[in-house]
């Protein structure tokens, strides 16, 4: 199987965000020595320009692809780092759904927590919990129907047991968030999109066909 990668949203339009935003905020810098004080507008003007210098650098740090995958498995990019799932560490992906609404990622249901939290870095585990904290919330929320239970839930044990590892610290918050997210949702690890309902589902459905093809052909 060949290289295929999946393009991101986030990183597109970046450099022409810049580009505007530099010869907007140049412009301004000429008008200085044509008016002798600034009013409002001009302050309002360079604080616009600035934020977008800074809003084009952020998407042209994103990584251009966010997935790809090969006969050995599929990797998801971040700005702070990437994770890996081979082939027969996870059963499929699909669209995950809180009370009947589809949400805008797409998720994995697992089978093997060491392959992928083995190779998780800690600082993109940190990222990932803060980005995903309010999913996380709502899907405590979703299971809790006294309403009562989601501060118990909300505290993640300081230790993680799987049959071959121990997991302590980020690592092991991770993966209680893990199993806390499939019981809620069905899904273990979560990726946002940029998608339309149907393309998330046609990706999901690409994953799916090249898992299946991959094992297939490793087992023959």
């Amino acid at each position: 199987m060949q290289l295929n990668q999946i393009q991101g949203g986030a990183s597109r339009g970046g450099a022409a965000l810049m580009l505007g935003s530099g010869t907007i905020l140049l412009l301004l810098l000429l008008s200085v020595l044509w008016v002798e004080q600034l009013n409002v507008l001009h302050a309002l003007a360079f604080v616009m320009a600035a934020l977008g210098l800074f809003a084009g650098w952020a998407k042209l740090s994103e990584p251009a692809y966010f997935l790809q995958y090969d006969e050995k498995g599929l990797r998801y990019f971040h700005r702070r780092g990437s994770w890996f799932l081979p082939w027969n560490s996870f059963l499929y992906s699909g669209v995950p759904q809180l009370e009947q609404k589809k949400l805008s990622y797409i998720a994995f249901k697992l089978t093997d927590y060491d392959s992928f939290l083995q190779g998780l870095p800690l600082r993109l585990a940190v990222r990932i919990m803060t980005e995903q904290r309010a999913l996380y919330v709502e899907a405590i929320r979703q299971g809790c129907n006294s309403g009562q239970c989601a501060s118990e839930l909300l505290a993640e044990g300081e230790n993680f047991n799987t049959a071959n590892q121990q997991y302590n610290g980020i690592k092991a918050a991770f993966a209680h968030r893990m199993q806390r997210l499939v019981n809620a949702t069905g899904f273990d690890i979560f990726v946002p999109v940029e998608l339309s309902e149907a393309d998330a589902l046609n990706l999901c459905k690409q994953i799916n066909q090249a898992r299946l093809q991959c094992i297939q052909n490793t087992v023959t």
